[in-house]
């Protein structure tokens, strides 16, 4: 029997077939690593930017004096709320006025009285439901707050949109 070193042609076409299956395999597993990457990214952007928005409306709510019924806008979406506040105010001025509102981009802003409006979300997220609620009792007025926010995508793929809906409320400070 003739026994010569090396491979055989099937030996070469059943370890070049193993190869690429493995290679195919290693790549589907990165891009699988990518997507949750970004769907965990976009998560957590819509979340942080909902958050963030929440706490700086119940911090204005907390430190208002009062609530300016004329301009605010309650029950419905889009919601507006409108504060009188002694917070920041001027030297010269009693209080000042805070508005809560989302724009023409579906972007919540805080606008205080002698201020340019701030955006308080990312302009990649977009604000779908924002609802004011005026609660009043014999002794304490309170804001509760529904707000839901989603990813603004252009790409319609399911991959890359993220919901999320916060709920709280507040009360004004009693002086």
């Amino acid at each position: 029997m003739n026994k010569t070193k090396g491979f055989t042609l099937i030996e070469s076409v059943i370890y070049s077939f193993v190869f690429v299956i493995v290679t195919i395999i290693l790549t589907l597993f990165i891009f699988s690593l990518i997507k949750a990457q970004t769907k965990t990214r976009i998560n957590k952007e819509v979340l942080d930017n909902s958050q963030r928005a929440m706490e700086i409306m119940i911090l204005e709510i907390k430190h208002a004096k009062n609530i300016y019924n004329s301009t605010s806008f309650f029950d419905n979406h889009p919601g507006q709320l409108s504060l009188e506040t002694n917070k920041d105010k001027p030297n010269n001025e009693e209080s000042i006025y805070v508005d809560f509102y989302l724009d023409e981009n579906s972007r919540l802003c805080l606008k205080k009285e002698g201020e340019e409006a701030t955006p308080l979300t990312s302009e990649k997220i977009k604000i779908n439901n924002l609802i004011f609620n005026y609660l009043v009792s014999t002794s304490t007025k309170s804001i509760k707050i529904e707000l839901s926010a989603t990813y603004n995508s252009s790409n319609e793929k399911n991959i890359y949109q993220a919901t999320t809906t916060l709920i709280s409320s507040a009360n004004l400070r009693n002086d």
